[in-house]
């Protein structure tokens, strides 16, 4: 093959697969780098006012039972613990729809559950009024009961339902799966392809011109290498994304299962109420952390430029060598 043709093959290799490169890499680490912020801004929140609703309702639901115990019920109502419990789990819930992650199917079940609790609302207020006449008061919270913790229809188990629906989106958002791997695969390929193919470059014009090393492609090298920083920051921000997951993951374990009635393990829902409290500031500190990766894609667009601009400088002044084929 003739030198000048070799030399214009040679640069269109090196463009092409810098392009390649700094597009693969640019995707992979824009798609890593853009799921913090949904998950610190969205679902997170979103995981969390359902844990705090549930987490009051439980509060809500033993304070009213205590209370009835108490044979203290008068006409003045419900006691201030319920009131005040009672109150944040419906905030909770009305905040939920404004940050709503599960699609239509958690709006509906959302939509059941505000429904739902009008009615235990309505159903503990008659049993606190009907209190003194024993088996009605009784009766009536009985079917608050109900309402509350009843099998797959409860309010509970319904936002249960809808943690898991959360969840299943926060996986969506924090787990590496297999077309996420395969575009960091494909990404880091392309880079070992154009790491070769500068040596062979390099070496092809060292058996041809005098010059051993082209000092352009030589300056190309460490830009090259530099794209290790990214591929690390983008492996840290998963650790991240997948240590924020598991911190909302055990809100929700937290409260799985767990009923507002006697049977309540000890120390819920106050434990529960303490992981709650603790997991917003420990998710946030985690995608916070990510924070400064944001920029990289345009240093990794500006790095995949010089080298494109490095590799034409050093071929060009070989190529105006041959203003003719040979």
């Amino acid at each position: 093959m003739g030198t000048r043709r070799l030399l214009r093959l040679q640069l269109g290799v090196l463009l092409a697969l810098t392009a390649v490169a700094s597009v693969a890499l640019s995707v992979a680490y824009d798609d890593t780098h853009r799921r913090p912020g949904a998950v610190r801004d969205r679902t997170a929140p979103a995981i969390l006012k359902v844990a705090a609703a549930r987490s009051a309702l439980m509060s809500a639901h033993l304070a009213a039972r205590d209370h009835m115990d108490s044979g203290l019920t008068d006409e003045a109502g419900t006691d201030e613990t319920y009131r005040t419990q009672i109150a944040a789990a419906a905030q909770s819930l009305s905040q939920i729809s404004d940050q709503q992650v599960a699609g239509e199917a958690g709006e509906r079940t959302l939509s059941t559950v505000i429904s739902l609790l009008d009615v235990y609302r309505e159903a503990i207020v008659q049993a606190v009024r009907h209190a003194e006449r024993g088996a009605l008061g009784r009766a009536w919270f009985h079917s608050a009961d109900t309402i509350l913790n009843r099998g797959e229809t409860g309010v509970l188990s319904r936002l249960d339902e809808l943690q898991d629906d959360q969840l299943r989106e926060l996986s969506g958002q924090t787990v590496s799966t297999g077309s996420r791997r395969a575009a960091w695969q494909a990404a880091v390929a392309a880079l070992i392809a154009l790491a070769v193919a500068l040596v062979a470059v390099q070496w092809q014009l060292g058996g041809r011109f005098p010059q051993r090393l082209n000092p352009c492609l030589l300056a190309a090298c460490p830009i090259l290498l530099a794209s290790v920083w990214p591929v690390t920051w983008a492996q840290g921000t998963q650790r991240l994304l997948e240590e924020a997951r598991g911190e909302l993951a055990g809100v929700v374990e937290r409260q799985s299962g767990v009923r507002a009635g006697r049977g309540l393990p000890e120390g819920e829902p106050d434990a529960a109420g303490a992981v709650i409290a603790g997991a917003p500031e420990a998710v946030t500190r985690a995608m916070d952390a990510t924070a400064d990766r944001g920029t990289g894609v345009a240093v990794i667009v500006a790095g995949g430029l010089a080298v494109a601009a490095l590799s034409l400088a050093g071929l060009q002044r070989h190529l105006s060598q041959y203003r003719f084929p040979s």
